[in-house]
């Protein structure tokens, strides 16, 4: 009978392997369409996700709390877009400030 001796790894070991595996270690792709792919990907993203949630929530206060037909949802919209906009504008200033740090190191 043969019995396998199984090293356990270290948490840091542990760790790093699996950053390398989910893709975290790979170099960022230095071609500019995939890096802008990638970032309107993003916004368009929260965008949505903000229209959705500020939707959803003036829904729910027009059918659970107000009962006041159309104008929850119209203002829940509202907030939502104005929720995602405020979003990407933060986004694109940390991708602006990424981009121009990056340009300053060359």
């Amino acid at each position: 009978m043969v019995l396998l001796k199984l090293r356990t790894p270290s948490r840091a070991e542990f760790c790093s392997r699996a950053l390398a595996f989910r893709g975290f270690g790979m170099a960022p792709s230095q071609d500019p369409l995939y890096a802008g792919l990638g970032q309107a990907v993003r916004i368009g993203t929260e965008l949505l996700a903000a229209l959705i949630v500020g939707g959803g929530l003036g829904w729910a206060v027009d059918a659970y709390l107000l009962e006041s037909d159309p104008w929850g949802l119209v203002v829940g919209v509202v907030f939502g877009l104005a929720a995602g906009i405020r979003s990407v504008y933060r986004s694109v200033q940390r991708w602006q400030v990424a981009v121009d740090n990056s340009n300053n190191r060359e």
